[in-house]
């Protein structure tokens, strides 16, 4: 029925004049010239694909640098990690004992870039000054054996201001091994007595690992028997597992009138004592290390390159709209028929309606509505409203009822909503505008948004929430950036508009389950464009159960699946279906890995301080995913808070939904989907 009369057709046919070269020419008072205002939308992808993998590996460098390196996150402390050492070393300090690095985990700088060396030095240094420690020299860790360090790496380290090595040569050691000393009797420490007093050393190198009684009994009979005054004591490799009591007894030879200088060469990181696991010959260590590369590259990159294409895109636009020498003129249509399909719906129906009937659209529109064989009052709620009654008697599906609304539709575009949702009061308007404008465009899309869950439980409200957050960025990224192209792959049923000449050509079909995303890619394979308008926003209802989410998102992920099958051969050479098939291959790849997860944890020692320190790899990454995804909602400050479970928890969930569907759409054991009132064995 045509609700309203028709009206006069704008005086002009003038096509919208598009402008998408970088350079506009204009005249000038120095003649005519070229001014640079616009970025080419074939280079907005390139240029956005450089900043993403800019931000990919800057945060994949910062996480691995902010803990040392790999190893250092799953298998090493730093002496920040012990208290009571901390503690010893700076009591040790103030009574004059020198702190110096001694490498960051007891490295060969003779095998070291001078980069490599910096980079070591400036880690050590901040766990330094984090422990209130001075950092005066560097003692390089394999000195001791005579091994020399790259010249081009000491003067890398000396332009840092760091002085190198221990003042006074030779160097001289003669407790090493001694951990496993017994006895004042054994015949070495008999003979390191005999031998030290014999070549009078300026500059004594003990091992942390060798302090004992013995040791410092050695020490201590030569410190007092000598006349020398200007000894140098050095003990090297004090890490973190050094005990303080090492610490506070080797601090006390700086009160000895023979000793100048007391050193203390300190490791800040240090390694766990066999806690290197390996798993079938593959250290657990370097499958961690595959972990960080897969999640950043698969998470970070596609999310940073995606947002940045969406801001750099709509930048373009909003100064491509603001151009004075852009102009739009448009028409209305003749007829607009808004077909709604309706099966069970009696709650919503009305609503749906008179949602309709109150559009601000100014050119004559039909309503039709179809009740699909409803079993409840959908029909009888229906028959009150003036609109055009199409009563089918037995339910043949959503996309029968589609095509028999096609069949009775009278108008030049033709909009399809969904029983179920309520268009804002200038959605037919949007979608019309945008057809009418675009003389290209043959089908366009709005924005699906969720109604507020106002009287559901503090649980329900969360899951609407996820979804909420869930749609628009799929929407306002995903779907935005498919418009671009005019490539959009999925209009879905509550806002969506067609050239009638499209429905000539194209029906809804039963061969898939979601009818929506066959029918948009039946479209799509008949080279027409597809195109979205944010404005046209039409509400409707979320799952409030994880059992009802679970059977709505099996139907449209399986039936994504199939829509894939079905037209294989054009799918494959566009990129947004590949991306979006390729999402099924990742989902099952993280489950089997996060699955594992806990098994590689179990081959460590320490599990609790290796879950702890892992913690950074969920922390830094949820922290940018907010800080990229954030400015979307900043009108809405409770989706803001939820973004962090959305991450966490819904994401995750989501993934192994996701991933089951792809199992059971591999091995050919399909699911089965209730739909309408139809149990349908899909494979």
């Amino acid at each position: 029925m045509v609700l309203k009369n028709e009206i006069e057709n704008v005086d002009t046919t003038k096509s919208i004049k598009l402008k998408s070269e970088l350079n506009v020419t204009h005249k000038g008072k120095y003649g005519q010239k070229t001014v640079c205002r616009f970025i080419k939308n074939k280079y907005i992808p390139v240029i956005s694909l450089f900043f993403a993998i800019l931000i990919t590996v800057s945060v994949g460098t910062f996480i691995y640098t902010s803990t040392g390196n790999m190893s250092n996150l799953f298998t090493h402390k730093t002496i920040l990690d012990e208290p009571e050492l901390l503690q010893a070393l700076q009591t040790a300090q103030a009574s004059g004992v020198t702190m110096a690095i001694h490498g960051w985990e007891h490295e060969n700088y003779s095998e070291m870039s001078p980069d490599q060396a910096i980079v070591d030095i400036k880690k050590s240094e901040a766990v330094f000054k984090q422990a209130g420690l001075k950092s005066e020299l560097f003692v390089s860790p394999y000195e001791i054996f005579g091994v020399p360090d790259n010249p081009e790496v000491v003067e890398a380290i000396k332009k840092e201001g760091i002085a190198i090595g221990t003042i006074g040569e030779p160097i001289y050691e003669y407790t090493w091994l001694w951990r496993n000393m017994t006895s004042f009797d054994d015949p070495i420490f008999q003979a390191a007595s005999a031998e030290i007093r014999q070549n009078k050393p300026i500059v004594i190198v003990l091992h942390a690992q060798d302090w004992n009684k013995y040791t410092e009994q050695f020490l201590i009979s030569y410190l007092i028997s000598t006349n020398e005054t200007d000894i140098t004591v050095r003990m090297d490799d004090i890490n973190q597992a050094t005990p303080k009591e090492v610490i506070n007894d080797a601090a006390k030879f700086t009160q000895y009138k023979s000793v100048s200088k007391v050193v203390f060469a300190i490791i800040p990181s240090g390694v766990y004592d066999n806690d290197d696991p390996v798993v079938y010959n593959i250290k657990v260590n370097d499958i961690m290390k595959f972990y960080f590369l897969f999640f950043i590259i698969i998470a970070l990159l596609p999310l940073s390159f995606f947002v940045v294409w969406r801001l750099l895109s709509s930048w373009n636009k909003r100064k491509y709209k603001n151009d004075p020498q852009t102009e739009i003129n448009a028409r209305y249509p003749n007829l607009v028929s808004v077909l709604v399909p309706a099966y069970n719906e009696e709650k919503s129906i009305g609503r749906c309606i008179e949602a309709l009937l109150c559009q601000d659209y100014g050119g004559p529109m039909e309503i039709i509505v179809i009740n699909d064989g409803s079993s409840d009052g959908t029909a009888k709620i229906i028959s009150t409203y003036p609109v055009k009654f199409i009563d089918l008697k037995k339910n043949g599906g959503k996309a029968n009822a589609l095509n028999r609304g096609i069949e009775e539709a009278k108008g030049d575009i033709l909009v399809f909503t969904d029983s179920d949702s309520n268009m804002v009061k200038d959605t037919i308007s949007c979608l019309v505008k945008t057809l009418m404008d675009d003389s290209d465009a043959q089908m366009v899309t709005g924005t699906v948004l969720i109604n507020n869950p106002e009287k559901s439980g503090v649980m329900r409200r969360i899951m609407i929430y996820c979804q909420m957050i869930e749609y628009q960025l799929e929407q306002e990224i995903m779907r935005y950036l498919q418009g671009l192209g005019g490539n959009i792959l999925v209009c879905p049923g509550p806002s969506t508009a067609v050239r009638r000449s499209v429905c000539d050509v194209v029906r809804f079909s039963d061969d898939t389950i979601v009818e929506d995303a066959d029918f948009t890619v039946n479209v799509l394979q008949k080279s027409m464009k597809v195109v979205q308008n944010l404005q046209a926003k039409v509400y409707t209802n979320a799952p409030e159960t994880l059992g009802a989410w679970y059977k709505q998102r099996t139907r449209w992920w399986f039936g994504y699946l199939q829509v894939w099958k079905i037209h294989r051969q054009w799918s494959v050479g566009n990129s947004w279906m590949i991306y979006n098939y390729l999402s099924y291959i990742i989902s099952v790849c993280s489950i089997l890995m996060i699955l594992l997860i806990p098994y590689f944890m179990l081959q460590y020692n320490d599990v609790t301080y290796v879950a702890l320190r892992g913690l950074l790899y969920v922390i830094i990454p949820v922290l940018l995913y907010i800080i990229l995804t954030g400015w979307l909602f900043g009108h809405d400050k409770k989706l803001l808070l939820i973004l962090i479970p959305y991450v966490i928890i819904y994401s995750t969930f989501r993934v192994f939904v996701l991933s089951y569907v792809y199992i059971c759409y591999l091995t050919g054991i399909g699911l089965k989907i209730k739909f309408g009132s139809r149990t349908i064995d899909a494979k």
